[in-house]
């Protein structure tokens, strides 16, 4: 079962010096899926996600302007599998109503499905395996706590 997340995160993991990309799922969803990537596809994301504008086209840009030149889109991107500690993805490209499936590693995925808004998504049992579930969050816990306030209780300066 495939299901939607979004990027969360994206930083330095100071135990290994490697980018790692944090996934959450969308809807109000506590699981998390880690994906260790490298320095050029962590720039390509984070370029992306701050919406920065470099002047001239990267890789991924290329990319979204040949599909776009070819009048294709991408249908969704979809994180399936983890082999040997090596994270695997296919892209969705729909061409002339038509669906093809392109092998891709997770991070140049996310660059496109980043650059072309369209959705990620990532097999529910990888995410059992591979992820985490938030055990507390502080927004819940400040909610928690301002809906027991009682104005009453607070003195008047």
């Amino acid at each position: 079962m495939m299901v939607e997340v979004y990027i969360a995160g994206l930083s330095l993991d100071p135990q290994t010096n490697q980018f790692v990309v944090i996934l959450r799922e969308k809807n109000e969803g506590k699981r998390f899926l880690p994906i260790w990537i490298g320095s050029f596809e962590a720039n390509a994301i984070a370029i992306a996600l701050e919406k920065i504008d470099i002047g001239r086209p990267l890789t991924h840009d290329l990319m979204k302007n040949i599909i776009e030149a070819l009048d294709a889109k991408v249908e969704k991107v979809f994180i399936h599998s983890l082999k040997e500690n090596t994270f695997y993805a296919t892209i969705y490209l729909n061409v002339e109503d038509k669906t093809l499936e392109i092998d891709s590693r997770p991070s140049d995925a996310m660059a496109l499905a980043l650059r072309t808004n369209s959705p990620i998504y990532v097999d529910s049992k990888l995410i059992e395996e591979a992820g985490f579930i938030e055990e507390y969050s502080a927004e819940e816990e400040l909610t928690k706590l301002l809906q027991n306030l009682n104005p009453d209780e607070f003195k008047k300066q």
